[in-house]
């Protein structure tokens, strides 16, 4: 054990990556919801995998960056997205300025990922297509909005929304009448963990198979229902079961 653990400290010594890890970025469209989902599902992470996952426009922490085009703060996908490119930018300078080392074979040290809802918002297709000509930056899209990923926790969806998303928070069954809008945004762990409903691995299959029933010529922003938040857990925060 001592042998290898010496190998492998000389290997990070050789190649400058000893004190670096990778960095994801989020920015988040929801203020409340994915954040504290974020800080859930993070926390269900295999302590070997070395990650900083940081959420770009946290107001919680007041760590809001305004976007290039907007004065002004907004969670508007396209205010998100340019949010996004300009927090990648900066890291691809500061790597070039401080002169990291390149990073392990097949990982980058700096990923954004936007996470974002159809909603009544426009430019959403612009947005994905931009989003894949850009490397280091990832898109997880839900229509018409995350609460449809927190629902395929509990139970298949395939019915139409028609963009409003109050009626994917209706269904989901922790949700009563009596319930304020921001006391349904909040995410507990008996939410989405399994050992109280059917956890990640349901719920990603669920999503695949209600996305299979689009066809893949139909713009994203037209696919109801729809949600790749799975993409986000799988890639970005290199969590595969909770």
């Amino acid at each position: 054990m001592a042998s290898r653990t010496r190998g492998k400290d000389s290997t990070e010594r050789r190649h400058g990556t000893g004190k670096r890890q990778p960095t994801v970025w989020v920015f988040t469209e929801g203020s409340l919801t994915e954040p504290q989902y974020i800080d859930i599902v993070k926390g269900r992470r295999d302590p070997s995998i070395r990650l900083s996952v940081r959420i770009g426009n946290d107001e919680r922490t007041h760590s809001g960056t305004k976007g290039p085009r907007n004065p002004t703060y907004s969670r508007k996908p396209l205010d998100l997205f340019d949010q996004a490119v300009a927090k990648l930018r900066e890291e691809e300078r500061r790597a070039k300025r401080e002169k990291w080392p390149a990073p392990p074979k097949g990982t980058r040290w700096t990923t954004v990922w936007c996470l974002f809802d159809r909603d009544d918002h426009e430019g959403i297709d612009t947005i994905h297509d931009e989003a894949d000509a850009i490397d280091g930056l990832e898109i997880a899209y839900s229509h018409p909005c995350f609460e449809l990923w927190r629902l395929l926790h509990c139970q298949d969806y395939t019915s139409t929304f028609g963009r409003v998303c109050g009626e994917a928070t209706k269904k989901l069954p922790f949700v009563t009448p009596r319930m304020s809008k921001e006391q349904a945004k909040i995410v507990l762990p008996s939410q989405i963990l399994k050992t109280d409903v059917d956890g990640f691995k349901e719920a990603k299959a669920r999503a695949e198979r209600m996305n299979d029933r689009h066809q893949v010529n139909v713009p994203k922003s037209r696919r109801d229902p729809y949600t790749d938040v799975w993409r986000f857990v799988e890639q970005g925060l290199r969590v595969t079961d909770y």
